[in-house]
């Protein structure tokens, strides 16, 4: 059975006549003769009594009516919602981000999508960029604001947006000696006690480790912190120097050295979504405010306030 027969049968018992019937359907009354036709061959039993006054349904049609009546209604409601997910009046977008550019640009990005489209529902959450792309694979998000580590192209099935490269500096204690540097070099890290992430929940540290390979040393890992805070901590305490990436460093401490680094290493954060959701309206606009937002912290000076730090 089709929609439309049911949409057919539904006028024809509101209206009383198969005439009036193809008036509201804005159908000729043969055209609805014929769909009410092939509905009862389907059926395998008359569904209309047609009467001198008009039609009415038979005992089967009005029962079918009943189950139609609640089938058209759930089309109906599924076509308005798709309709408000469309124009952004509706819906919901399920995004998450990790710490350091919830530090940062994030919050505003969220602000400014919940201006612009009040209607729809925003689910965030605080996810790893690594975990956040399996949970993206999975359909469990729409939007992961994520890095790409050394990639140059995201997961099969999944689109990366460009938002910002965030690049790497030397966080060091203060009575080290390359503290003195105004620019440390990378090559000047062999042999140093590095605090380094995990590469399965932390792309930053392929970033970190292809740096000191390409200076021709492996570093020497004293500890293996995905935390950033974490990481300035042991910092601050002497133990070791950590590559960090400026947004991580928002926050200024005067028990640390921040240095830039000879090298132009940067993290390429970007928010990814699935490439089967490449036409959802809703995913798009959260993209745009998180590129926006992105945008104006960058030209407002939020990179490059931490070198300076400890100095």
């Amino acid at each position: 059975m089709e929609l439309l027969h049911l949409r057919v049968l539904r006028e024809v018992a509101r209206r009383g006549s198969i005439s009036a019937a193809a008036d509201a359907l804005d159908y000729t009354q043969p055209a609805v003769s014929r769909q009410l036709a092939m509905l009862e061959r389907q059926a395998g039993q008359a569904l209309v009594e047609r009467t001198p006054r008009g039609a009415r349904l038979t005992a089967s049609g009005e029962a079918l009516l009943r189950h139609a009546e609640d089938i058209l209604s759930r089309v109906d409601a599924a076509q308005a919602e798709m309709e408000a997910i469309a124009s952004l009046r509706g819906g919901r977008v399920r995004v998450s981000a990790f710490p350091s550019t919830i530090a940062s640009f994030v919050p505003s990005a969220l602000r400014t999508f919940g201006d612009r489209h009040p209607d729809v529902q925003v689910d965030f959450s605080l996810v790893e960029p690594g975990p956040a792309q399996e949970l993206l694979t999975q359909g469990l998000l729409d939007v992961a604001v994520s890095s790409m580590g050394l990639a140059r192209t995201p997961p099969p099935g999944v689109r990366a947006e460009p938002l910002i490269d965030d690049p790497f500096l030397i966080a060091l204690p203060p009575d080290h000696p390359l503290a003195d540097l105004d620019e440390v070099p990378v090559s000047a890290l062999a042999g140093e006690q590095l605090i380094i992430g995990t590469p399965t929940t932390c792309p930053d540290c392929e970033v970190v480790l292809y740096a000191c390979e390409q200076e021709g040393f492996t570093p020497e890992r004293s500890y293996d912190v995905d935390d950033y805070g974490a990481a300035l901590g042991l910092v601050a305490a002497g133990l070791a120097a950590a590559m960090i990436p400026e947004l991580a460093l928002t926050g200024r401490r005067a028990d640390i050295v921040v240095r830039p680094l000879d090298a132009h290493i940067v993290r390429r954060i970007v928010a990814m979504t699935l490439e089967t959701r490449a036409g959802s309206a809703v995913d798009a606009a959260m993209v745009t405010a998180l590129g926006d937002a992105a945008s104006a912290y960058r030209a407002v000076g939020g990179l490059g306030e931490g070198v300076a730090a400890g100095a």
